[in-house]
């Protein structure tokens, strides 16, 4: 699962998920993969940051995991 802040950024801004993915050309259903932590392409991710006027580390950070 990926960790992310884009629920968060969206709210402040306000943004419904619907606005966020016309702003970012991509579907709902993406918008709502990503604030549920699911896998999405990279590409996704920099429209949605670029949306979101963030960069996109600020939304999106690397999972770590236990080893």
């Amino acid at each position: 699962m990926q960790k992310n802040r884009v629920k968060k950024f969206r709210e402040e801004v306000p943004l419904s998920i619907s606005e966020l993915a016309r702003k970012a050309q991509l579907t709902p259903q993406t918008i709502a993969k990503m604030e549920k932590g699911l896998p999405t392409r990279k590409n996704s991710e920099l429209k949605v940051a670029k949306a979101l006027r963030k960069q996109y580390k600020e939304v999106f950070f690397e999972t770590t995991t236990d080893t």
